[in-house]
């Protein structure tokens, strides 16, 4: 019996080692196509690409997949024109186990379109956009058949059909015919885009939140042409209340009476209650801490409570809101707002309570918002001292646009503001203050993002030195002008400390280029400062760059800044979206 096993472990471990030592890998290399996109494609295709770098193959398994190589080759050439694709290959060993495989592709005269029929019919053949997109085909007469672009525009009409409205839209006919031996193509494309549908009843499921609340969300009219685009802005809006995890809604295409389609919303609630406690870090706070409460459901009216409270080296804070939401057709919702807090930030020192209505609902896409406070402050900014008691009053517009809430690669978002007070109307002090602040980026291509971003404002008082420091203008830091200490840079007082401005005037311009994973890296220019007057003070200019990763509460950033007219640095380190 030990002589059996003995014979069995022998044959085994001759087995093991022939194919140990038959196993191979193999790598290759494409010549003769010059376009980028036509050899990641064949890329794509080639059995041989998909095996580089694995060293367990078999040498029958490199030669079969070697043999496949030009019909993958002519497959993966073909959707760009080129039906007449020759392949030159050959299979090399190159040194023990080690193949490579060079195949020299010849891709010939591509075939040119001929003919081109494209036809839109139905109820939607005479209302934009459908009649423009089959006008301004991108495919003409003389061009090179490139079906990507056959394939695109046909995508194109069908989701413009049914953002449309047009939910039954269909191809009678979608074809392309390719004469070998002329090498040429006719194109035929013929769209139907059936009847027009329209928006019917909203059905929400229970939610616990009155749906007289949930309706006030609803972006559209019962009767209003059906689309996608639509639903989903109402989706996402009513996802964005803290009320629920999920919202789905559903166009009901079973339950359609006559044109109009039924809507479906799907609920998820989200936990009533949720606390927090974070810890963090920031160059112009240094370490902090938070501790927040959130009340989301405090009855079936979406009555709902946030508390904060906010301890870092520059603020002990604590704020709470109560916000109560209005009951359809109403679109406005009121919040009551309250904060005490002391801020010790380098220039000045301030002990604030404020307290007051907001009223903010969306108007033609801007979200307004009117609010009425009373803010008390007893502060000491430079040679500066007091207390002052203002009634202010203040609106507000924001207004913000973005491919992605973490990290678009286009966005914008433009806020404007007027506040002010009187000092016949219960105040200790007068000013008016209009500000305007905005940042876009765009992505470059690839790998690439530009980031832009201006802030500007302007306080008129003929007591300027009178208003506490949250009023005035301060800038450097993290946000405005980095390679600059925290709001350390304005006008100056006798002693040279910094007071604040009533001009302010901040721009930013940022690239960045994506690294492999979720890195990336950029660099910046700032320049801006607050000033007393119109051509007074110096512009003030910081260059630099930095890191960053694309966190799942988005980009966590990391620069050195250097001012421009001062030999210095400074490092600053933010987190959270771009917009």
């Amino acid at each position: 019996m030990r002589g059996r096993c003995g014979w069995l472990a022998v044959a085994l471990a001759t087995l093991l080692g022939a194919a140990t030592a038959h196993a191979a890998r193999v790598d290759y290399r494409i010549e003769g196509v010059a376009d980028k996109d036509i050899v990641k494609n064949i890329e794509a295709a080639l059995s041989v690409a998909q095996v580089r770098g694995k060293k367990d193959l078999s040498e029958g398994a490199i030669e079969r997949m070697h043999r496949r190589a030009p019909a993958e080759i002519a497959q993966a050439v073909a959707p760009f024109g080129y039906y007449r694709a020759a392949v030159n290959d050959t299979l090399v060993l190159r040194s023990r186990n080690h193949y490579r495989a060079f195949y020299t592709v010849d891709l010939g005269e591509p075939v040119r379109v001929r003919n081109v029929s494209v036809t839109v019919v139905g109820e939607g053949s005479t209302r934009p956009p459908l009649p423009k997109l089959a006008s301004e085909y991108p495919l003409k007469t003389g061009d090179v058949l490139d079906q990507r672009l056959y394939a695109r525009r046909k995508n194109t009409f069908a989701v413009a059909a049914a953002d449309s409205g047009y939910l039954d839209a269909t191809f009678s006919a979608s074809t392309i015919l390719i004469d070998v031996d002329e090498n040429v193509a006719d194109i035929n494309i013929a769209f139907d885009t059936g009847p027009r549908y329209t928006f019917g009843p909203v059905m929400f499921d229970s939610s616990g939140v009155d749906e007289r609340v949930l309706r006030t969300f609803v972006t559209f009219e019962r009767g209003d042409p059906f689309s996608y685009d639509r639903l989903l802005a109402f989706q996402s809006a009513l996802g964005g209340a803290p009320y629920f995890a999920r919202v789905e809604a559903v166009p009901r295409r079973d339950l359609v009476a006559g044109n109009q389609v039924p809507i479906q919303v799907k609920l998820t609630p989200r936990k009533p209650k949720r606390f927090e406690i974070g810890v963090g870090y920031g160059t112009d706070t240094g370490p902090r801490l938070l501790l927040g409460a959130e009340l989301r459901r405090l009855n079936r009216s979406g009555h709902r409570f946030n508390g904060r409270i906010n301890v870092s080296e520059v603020e002990l804070s604590a704020s709470a809101e109560y916000f109560m939401p209005s009951l359809y057709p109403k679109t406005h919702a009121y919040t009551l707002g309250a904060t005490i807090a002391r801020l010790d930030p380098t220039p000045y020192t301030t002990d604030r309570i404020a307290v007051g209505p907001t009223r903010s609902q969306k108007r033609s896409g801007w979200l307004e918002s009117i609010t009425l406070a009373y803010e008390r402050e007893d502060y000491e900014v430079g040679s500066d001292t007091g207390t002052t008691n203002l009634v202010i009053a203040g609106i507000t517009y924001r207004w913000k646009r973005a491919d992605d809430d973490i990290y678009p690669q286009r966005g914008i978002r433009v806020d404007l503001a007027l506040r002010g007070s009187h000092r016949g109307l219960l105040s200790t002090q007068s000013f008016l203050a209009p500000t305007l602040s905005a940042k876009g980026l765009r992505g470059l291509g690839g790998r690439f993002r530009l980031i832009g971003r201006v802030d500007t404002g302007w306080v008129d008082s003929s007591m300027f030195r009178d208003l506490p420091p949250t009023i005035r203008f301060f800038t450097g830091g993290d946000n405005t002008v980095r390679g600059y200490e925290y709001l350390s840079l304005g006008p100056k007082d006798a002693d040279g400390r910094v007071v604040g401005g009533p001009l302010l005037l901040v721009m930013s311009v940022e690239i960045e280029r994506a690294l492999p994973g979720k890195f990336a890296v950029a660099a910046f220019y700032d320049g801006g400062n607050a000033f007393s007057e119109v051509g007074s003070g110096v512009y003030e200019q910081g260059v630099g760059g930095g890191v960053r990763w694309r966190s799942p509460v988005g980009p966590i950033r990391l620069d050195v800044g250097f001012p421009v007219h001062h030999n210095d640095w400074r490092i600053h380190f933010t987190m959270g979206p771009d917009l």
